[in-house]
């Protein structure tokens, strides 16, 4: 994300194409479980493929060991996660699931061999189109593959008109091969369908300034910063517009907050040590001027920082 120059009150906030806000610990989970076959005897190699529509890049493969157990920690537990197990000789079986953040989910797992399928009546087992089309626009697009990408989630967009998910993944997909038109198209559609889907706001911003349409951008600019309260650039521009209104009072706490997430951004360091010069608070001045040129000494504030220093030696 480029941060707004404390002398430039005009410039944009870019956001970033997938943003999970807050402090990753916080948002983590444990996933766990054990794989049987249909007569409860545990499996040992069964692949899980661990997947998510917020994520496209994401993709996790675990094994199971010779309990049949297996076991991850999710770093981001807030979107559902699809799990995949396959081996050969057994049907493969597919679930989603969405899991608690700071939780412990523990599966129990049933993966029929094909003789047991047969004898269970099991062996016609039907595969979702909707499912393969995501899937396939899934692995064309981690293998590069944009082109296809797109019109296999464009094809699951067909197949499941109401499901945010398919919409979504088409618009990230859209914006990644700068098809602006269809990442504004896909991606308001997935928020009508999923008002909670609000990793979009950020490919919706870039792809409406692509477009020119600055008051679409600015809208949801506004979305963006209030689904993501704590970002730490989000309240550093934020302590920027206020600096530069002389509204030192209302920036020194808005950037005390952006350290306490990030302490080493180092432009906040700046502007908050400038703030202090105005709030004549001169050791809490020395202190981040001081951390900001530790942390940047090359920055394009460094001479400004060097000679407040010097200033009040």
């Amino acid at each position: 994300m480029r941060m707004r120059s404390p002398r430039l009150a005009s410039a944009l906030l870019v956001a970033a194409a997938l943003v999970f806000t807050g402090r990753a610990s916080a948002q983590q989970a444990r996933v766990q479980g054990i794989v049987k076959d249909g007569k409860g005897v545990p499996i040992e190699g069964v692949k899980i493929t661990i997947t998510t529509t917020a994520l496209t890049r994401f993709k996790l493969e675990l094994t199971t060991d010779k309990n049949g157990k297996w076991g991850t920690i999710l770093g981001n537990a807030v979107p559902p996660y699809t799990y995949k197990y396959e081996k050969q000789g057994y049907v493969t079986w597919q679930e989603t699931k969405k899991i608690g953040v700071g939780s412990t989910e523990n599966f129990s797992t049933v993966l029929y061999s094909v003789e047991q399928a047969i004898a269970t009546g099991k062996a016609e087992i039907k595969k979702d189109p909707y499912v393969e089309a995501f899937n396939g626009a899934v692995e064309k697009y981690q293998a590069k593959d944009v082109p296809g990408a797109l019109a296999m989630a464009e094809e699951a967009t067909k197949l499941g008109p109401d499901k945010a998910g398919a919409w979504a993944l088409a618009a990230k997909i859209a914006h990644a091969s700068k098809d602006w038109d269809k990442t504004i198209q896909y991606g308001e559609k997935a928020l009508a369908l999923d008002p909670e889907a609000t990793d979009l706001y950020g490919f919706l911003i870039e792809a409406c300034r692509q477009k020119g349409n600055k008051a679409k951008a600015a809208e949801y600019e506004k979305k963006y910063a209030a689904a993501n309260p704590d970002n730490p650039d989000i309240l550093y521009n934020q302590a920027v517009e206020l600096y530069n209104k002389n509204d030192f009072k209302g920036a020194e706490p808005i950037l005390r907050k952006v350290l306490e997430v990030k302490p080493d951004h180092a432009k906040a360091h700046f502007l908050l040590g400038m703030t202090c010069v105005n709030l004549n608070k001169i050791p809490d001045m020395k202190q981040h001027l001081m951390e900001y040129l530790k942390l940047d000494p090359k920055g394009s504030d460094a001479a400004v920082a060097k000679e407040m220093l010097d200033a009040f030696k």
